[in-house]
């Protein structure tokens, strides 16, 4: 009788394990995703800095005193923008070798170009993002193609 309670116990505690187990994953993979939405909230801050860097990038010697320190500012906000995602593992892709990677990149036009090698991307519309081996979101890109 009294070996019949203990495995009882023994059982009940591990069933109660395993559901404790289970909890923790999935309130992992909760956070995870939190911190993914997160991570793309703030890339999209990122890209909001750099249009406003493209739009200003031809009237910026026309601007006065005080637009230039706005912009000034606006670019130390970005950089330190920049530096906090990079110290959280989130990290801008790169293409090292100029080519379209398939998983990495999102092709959204191209354009013929006879000189030049297929895949080979002629510009970078929206910068795409990593975290380790994670996409966060993939670069957007205009590519060669000669067909």
């Amino acid at each position: 009788m009294k070996k019949e309670r203990l495995k009882d116990k023994l059982i009940d505690l591990q069933q109660q394990r395993l559901a404790l187990a289970r909890q923790i994953a999935v309130q992992d993979k909760q956070f995870h995703e939190q911190q993914d939405r997160l991570f793309l909230d703030l890339v999209g801050l990122l890209d909001s800095f750099e249009n406003i860097f493209n739009a200003m990038q031809d009237h910026e010697e026309t601007l006065d005193k005080s637009a230039k320190r706005a912009m000034k500012s606006f670019r130390g906000i970005y950089r330190k923008l920049l530096r906090t995602l990079e110290e959280s593992g989130v990290e801008r892709i790169e293409f090292a070798d100029g080519k379209a990677e398939i998983g990495l990149c999102k092709i959204i036009d191209t354009q013929a170009l006879p000189d030049a090698e297929e895949g080979t991307i002629l510009s970078v519309i929206r910068h795409g993002y990593r975290r380790g081996d994670q996409i966060l979101r993939p670069a957007e890109v205009i590519t060669v193609a000669n067909h």
